[in-house]
């Protein structure tokens, strides 16, 4: 393996050679920006399998970059060459103590699948059940990890370069090095399995692999095989009977259920990590998982609820509240923003929403006022637009925002609509009847406040400043304006008066008058409000 140092330059010369130079020579490159996205896409190709899953786990957060970066970094294909079979063998042997041939009847030396990641070979139990072994690659974890941190190291080299585009640098590639160090655990994909199949267990629609526990490790995990159709092939989907209408249907409502009723959904769920058999979709690859807690559950529901009721001022409380923010937020902007984003859904139905557009549109604002919102929030917009587009290909007819709907008024966990009880109704009535006594009194006070010349009205103006030296600068002009046509009503009046004789000092008025009038249509021309 190479040194940090070895490492570090050619990652800089690799960047550099994409035009990437500006990011640690601290110059900000303005030619040919628009191909930036797709450059740093190439760029970690070169770089090799480490880096392909870096820019793997960077699409996932659409809050850290534009979105035509996370579309190219959505293009990274995790296929990486094959490692050894006797690496499997040691590997196998040194976290279970154990022989790999004193565990399976069979394995194939071959592999089914090498990813950046772990490599897949198929197996068979002593017991005859079919599985899968899959081991990561051999000294990915300090590789992996090693190369973030110096990818960071270069990126903060120039934070000027990149603030524009991340919203934290040093935040930012934290978190991607917890989420590695979380996926580069096998272990949590076995108890995310375990977790999701119970979850999943009375549903028809869909399912996940079997762990096997007892041979499941840091870096090893063996499971189930999965046998059907892969990477949902509409060719063979159409040659093994499925109706792709009632399978792009079947993973609208599984999603729903696991974002709404579960709160624990799978956080990658993208052709490849599917299968079809016996009519059930069985999601595979639990790397990357989200879960929901109840209260973000609940603003969820409520960021919905604002968008049906058009309550804007709720919208913007429940994202403040969310979000967490690194520095002062100018609400006043920021409704504005909102209400902006606010129109375009405005004039549309419930049905008629888009969520995952939805989501990409709050994160994009929330991203231009630095809000960092939850990680599993951010994974929930990823997870929405790759289930739409998939069900899209599936079935190009599908509303989903139509089944969402039929989702919510048949769940008895979700309410886009607050709970009435009866004692809500009667402390509300109360209320209601308490402030309605005390309006007469209220009214009279304030008539007696005007009628005796003691009323103070107060009034808060946004961004009074600058608007208070706008109204300076008019003021100036028109006073500006008044002295100029005085000047030429003066040197007239004076004209008039010199019996026909010419007058200098008219003259010299007049022209005065002249030269100040084009410098103050200049200024204005300037200014651009004219």
């Amino acid at each position: 393996m190479k040194s940090n140092r070895e490492r570090l330059t050619e990652i800089a010369s690799v960047l550099a050679s994409y035009g990437f130079g500006h990011i640690y020579r601290t110059r900000v490159r303005k030619k040919n920006k628009e191909q930036d996205a797709a450059n740093l896409r190439l760029a970690f190709e070169e770089l090799g399998p480490s880096f392909i899953k870096i820019g793997q786990i960077i699409s996932t957060r659409q809050d850290l970059l534009p979105p035509d970066y996370i579309a190219e970094l959505s293009k990274l294909r995790d296929d990486a060459p094959p490692f050894d079979y006797s690496e499997i063998e040691r590997i196998f042997k040194e976290d279970f103590n154990q022989n790999i041939e004193e565990v399976f009847d069979s394995i194939e030396k071959v592999p089914l699948a090498s990813a950046s990641v772990a490599q897949v070979h198929r197996a068979k139990l002593y017991s005859g059940e079919e599985v899968v072994v899959k081991v990561q690659r051999p000294d990915i974890e300090a590789t992996l990890l090693r190369d973030i941190r110096l990818f960071s190291r270069i990126v903060s080299m120039a934070p000027e370069t990149v603030r524009e585009m991340l919203v934290d640098v040093d935040a930012a590639f934290k978190e991607i090095a917890d989420t590695t160090e979380r996926e580069l655990d096998f272990r949590n994909e076995g108890q995310a399995l375990v977790k999701f199949r119970k979850l999943n267990e009375d549903v028809e629609a869909v399912s996940a692999p079997k762990p096997y526990l007892p041979y499941t490790s840091k870096r090893v995990i063996v499971m189930e095989f999965v046998d059907g159709v892969r990477s949902l092939n509409l060719h063979q989907i159409r040659e093994a009977g499925y109706v792709k209408e009632d399978l792009a249907k079947k993973l609208v409502y599984s999603f729903l259920k696991q974002i709404f009723k579960d709160g624990f959904f799978h956080g990658d769920p993208h052709p490849g990590n599917m299968i079809i058999r016996d009519k059930k979709i069985v999601l595979v690859d639990f790397g990357i998982v989200g879960e929901l807690s109840q209260p973000v559950r609940d603003d969820l529901i409520k960021l919905m609820r604002a968008i049906v009721f058009e309550d804007l001022d709720q919208l913007m409380n429940i994202l403040l509240q969310m979000a967490i923010t690194k520095e002062k937020i100018d609400r006043f902007a920021f409704s504005e923003d909102l209400h902006e984003f606010y129109q375009t859904y405005i004039s549309r139905s419930f049905g008629q929403l888009n969520l995952s557009t939805f989501f990409s549109d709050v994160l994009e604002i929330t991203h231009s006022y630095k809000m960092v919102m939850p990680n599993d929030f951010i994974i929930l917009g990823k997870s929405l637009t790759i289930v739409e587009g998939v069900v899209t290909d599936l079935y190009p007819d599908i509303n989903v925002m139509e089944i969402a709907t039929t989702y919510f008024k048949a769940s008895e966990d979700i309410n886009l609509l607050d709970d009435f009880s009866r004692d809500k109704i009667k402390l509300g009535a109360y209320q209601f009847a308490t402030d309605s006594f005390k309006l007469p009194t209220t009214v009279k006070r304030t008539l007696d406040m005007i009628n005796n010349g003691r009323l103070m009205v107060h009034l808060d103006l946004v961004h009074f400043e600058d608007k208070w030296r706008e109204v300076n600068k008019m003021v100036n002009r028109l006073v500006f304006a008044l002295i100029i046509a005085a000047l030429i009503l003066a040197s007239s009046i004076i004209l008039v008066l010199s019996d026909g004789s010419i007058s200098l000092f008219a003259i010299v008025i007049f022209i005065g008058a002249i030269i100040m009038g084009l410098w103050l249509l200049i200024s204005i021309i300037r200014s651009g409000t004219l």
